[in-house]
């Protein structure tokens, strides 16, 4: 275990090296969520709805600000990474050595993500801190706690998700615009944008059996209220349960294409 403690610290130091970097990437991630405030604050001012969608004004406003850091701490870009192992023949290193590639990754996108955790935590409390004066909105501490163990299994869930998407690499020359646009798809399916329930409840029902949802939509109902201690704790299970099986997919597709990747090159 130590060797994967050291990756883990290395990706800790990586993601704090490059701190300009850094700040660019929340700023994006301010803005797009500045204008969706605006936007939902518009369409409920405008319908004179008390709810839209299933969802309160407090609760829509906390929906899209959690969203997007939500999303920017799930986004693992796992994809990227074991695409320019495959191609680059890099991946031969790690087929040498005593070490696991999938828990190497893992680590490594753990580490990384680690000052995007605590950055996305400040998110979400200022976004409570401003509801809870501006409207009185008040979010109880046992739907925080099982919103961080959603959050924590979510963002492995979506690791596995990318990488049994990243295993098309070694039958797909050239994936990168592919793994672009199949974020996007992600990243609307999934209720990174806004709520699944504006798609209609035909998509709603459909969104239950399929794991994109759990990884956003589902632990951001935990915190907002729209859903009970007890749907709660279903989808904390529904979540182990798509681990397991993506989990178990990846490998298998992963040593299928080890069985066609060659090595070439110094």
């Amino acid at each position: 275990m130590e060797k994967y403690k050291t990756v883990f610290w290395a990706g800790v130091s990586n993601s704090m090296e490059f701190r300009f970097d850094f700040l660019m990437n929340l700023i994006g991630t301010v803005f797009p969520i500045l204008m969706q405030v605006f936007i939902w604050s518009a369409m409920y001012g405008d319908s004179g709805c008390d709810a839209m969608y299933g969802y309160t004004f407090p609760q829509m406003i906390l929906y899209v600000v959690v969203a997007g850091a939500v999303a920017k701490f799930t986004d693992t870009g796992v994809e990227y990474m074991v695409n320019e192992d495959i191609h680059s023949g890099g991946i031969a290193r790690y087929l040498v050595r005593p070490v696991n590639y999938v828990g190497f990754r893992l680590c490594d996108v753990v580490g990384n993500k680690f000052v995007s955790m605590i950055s996305m935590v400040f998110v979400t409390l200022g976004a409570l801190l401003l509801l809870f004066f501006a409207v009185d909105f008040v979010v109880t501490p046992a739907a925080v706690l099982l919103f961080l163990l959603s959050l924590a299994l979510a963002a492995v869930l979506n690791f596995f998700i990318f990488f049994c998407l990243s295993t098309l690499a070694f039958w797909l020359t050239e994936i990168g615009n592919f793994f672009h646009a199949i974020s996007v798809v992600i990243m609307v399916m999934s209720g990174g944008i806004f709520p699944v329930s504006v798609f209609g409840s035909t998509y709603e029902s459909i969104s239950r059996y399929i794991p994109l949802t759990y990884t956003i939509n589902y632990p951001i109902q935990i915190l907002s209220g729209t859903a009970g201690i007890t749907e709660a704790v279903e989808v904390l299970c529904i979540q182990l349960i798509w681990i397991f099986l993506l989990a178990v997919l990846g490998r298998c597709s992963w040593h299928l294409g080890l069985k066609k990747y060659v090595a070439v090159g110094g």
